[in-house]
């Protein structure tokens, strides 16, 4: 499913857009089927993960899902066949570069994240000029593989204005009491909420329900590879490994390649 002028709208005024079954329910099956099969060569011992408990096969978040040792081939024939085209119409037509993509994953254990921006600092004098300056040059996505998807919390409109004193206070407590206009984003297998990195948001499962997440994040092919998102070269380029990868995907990761930087990365606040 292609991302409309109308889901456009509400991503820039809101900072998020859900698209609702925007993948077929064969393409969730092959995706849950790709998780399966790293769990059962984790498992086997021939790849490393975290565990919330091996023996019910509930990993922790996993990221580096495109690096050769957890590569499924479901995963990239997802961003080749099904992403792309949203992914580069949610950058306004920019080319894409890889960044992050992995799952976000609970499992029996209590989790509660502070609420929080990814790429800013709440409260700086030049905030809202900041978080101008980087609206629309990334995107990033949540798309559940499990039913029930009740864990990311965000603050709609909340992406290119300065922090209030109320947020502020809400993000330094331990349970975010207090978060004002916060609401709880609902997704099914099949959705996928695209959102700006800097809107407030939080992961929330006290409950510890089992949770399989689908999480990446893209930047347009000018920016240069950052501190947060560097040290992945050595593995993206294992001989024969990008061989193996459909070419849309495979050129998602070379967009990667040809943005790392020559000397130390810079941090986002230095560019």
């Amino acid at each position: 499913m292609r991302v409309t002028d109308v889901d456009l709208q509400v991503y820039d005024e809101m900072g998020y857009s859900i698209i609702r079954q925007a993948f077929s329910p064969e393409r969730i099956g092959a995706l849950r089927q790709g998780v399966n099969n790293l769990i059962d060569r984790a498992l086997e011992g021939q790849v490393e993960l975290g565990w919330f408990d091996r023996e019910k096969r509930l990993p922790m978040r996993t990221g580096h899902l495109l690096h050769p040792d957890k590569y499924e081939a479901a995963f990239g024939v997802w961003l080749n066949d099904d992403l792309a085209v949203q992914i580069e119409t949610m950058l306004r037509g920019q080319a894409a570069r890889h960044s992050l993509f992995g799952m976000l994953a609970s499992g029996e254990t209590p989790y509660r994240q502070q609420w929080h921006r990814d790429l800013a600092k709440p409260g700086g004098v030049d905030e809202g000029v900041f978080l101008r300056h980087f609206h629309g040059r990334s995107v990033q996505f949540n798309a559940p593989l499990l039913e029930g998807d009740r864990f990311l919390q965000i603050v709609p409109g909340s992406h290119c204005r300065t922090s209030t004193a109320t947020e502020i206070a809400s993000a330094g407590k331990e349970d975010g009491e207090g978060m004002p206009g916060a609401i709880c984003v609902e997704l099914e297998p099949g959705d996928i909420v695209y959102y700006n990195p800097n809107l407030w948001h939080r992961g929330w499962n006290p409950q510890g329900t089992i949770r399989w997440t689908m999480h990446a994040a893209f930047w347009g092919d000018k920016a240069t590879v950052m501190k947060h998102e560097y040290g992945q070269r050595e593995a993206l380029q294992t001989p024969g490994h990008m061989a193996r990868m459909p070419a849309i995907t495979r050129t998602f990761i070379q967009r990667y390649l040809d943005c790392y930087p020559v000397h130390d990365p810079p941090s986002i606040m230095e560019l």
